[in-house]
């Protein structure tokens, strides 16, 4: 009797006594909580981005230049996980479309560079996969140069150090013109990451650039050269 006069006073007792600390986080979470946490920030207040571009020009400047070839350097700072503002500098390198010359003895070379100033905002902070946007003002440089083929001489080379040692027939290409402009203009688009190691991502982003060109009076009147492209870049951020 005794016995049972026991277990009836220590059974409410153990009821009623509250959990360890432990035992509260252990019940508390949820059984998928601990595949959505946020990982901690590892990003630190500076970053470096190099990368690499596949520049398409669209609209007017689709109609007078090839898909290009650059690369792509900056650095960021960044204010908090979801804001930074980066610096950039961008080259990439072009063709003239035969279609836009006017014989087949005329080529031509096309180089655009640019400095910008962008806001970039992390839609998806401290996660593996990220999202962001960017955008802002920049200055740009544009460059066009056009030759001819003007016939073929023969030019003696030796030199030891070039490799060669011989009379050769080469082509001489004469400079019809070269014109550069620098102005300013406008880019944003979206860009995604995935982290590595540390605080290395990989990135790819797209983004649409616009010029405001200077204004030409042609024979069929008054046109602004005003340019866009379209730069994709591959590259990592660390």
């Amino acid at each position: 009797m005794s016995r049972w006069l026991a277990v009836s006073l220590v059974l409410p007792a153990l009821l009623l006594t509250p959990p360890a600390r432990g035992e509260e986080l252990h019940q508390d979470m949820s059984p998928t909580e601990g595949f959505v946490q946020e990982e901690p920030s590892l990003e630190g207040r500076f970053a470096i981005n190099v990368g690499a571009s596949l520049v398409i020009p669209i609209s007017d400047a689709n109609n007078r230049f090839d898909v290009g070839w650059g690369f792509v350097v900056g650095g960021a700072y960044n204010f908090t996980d979801m804001f930074s503002v980066q610096a950039e500098y961008q080259y990439s390198d072009f063709d003239v479309k035969d279609s836009a010359l006017a014989q087949e003895a005329i080529s031509g070379d096309h180089v655009l560079q640019y400095g910008d100033l962008n806001v970039i905002v992390n839609l998806v902070p401290r996660k593996r996969w990220g999202i962001y946007l960017l955008g802002g003002p920049g200055i740009y440089y544009r460059k066009v140069e056009l030759t001819q083929f003007g016939g073929a001489v023969v030019a003696p080379v030796c030199d030891p150090w070039l490799l060669v040692c011989f009379d050769d027939v080469v082509a001489v290409d004469n400079v019809l013109g070269s014109r550069s402009s620098t102005d300013f203009g406008l880019n944003g688009g979206v860009g995604f990451t995935y982290r590595v190691y540390g605080p290395m991502r990989v990135y790819v982003e797209a983004r649409y650039h616009y010029i405001f060109g200077p204004r030409f009076d042609t024979p069929t009147g008054s046109h602004r050269a005003n340019g866009q492209y379209l730069p994709i870049n591959l590259g990592l951020r660390f």
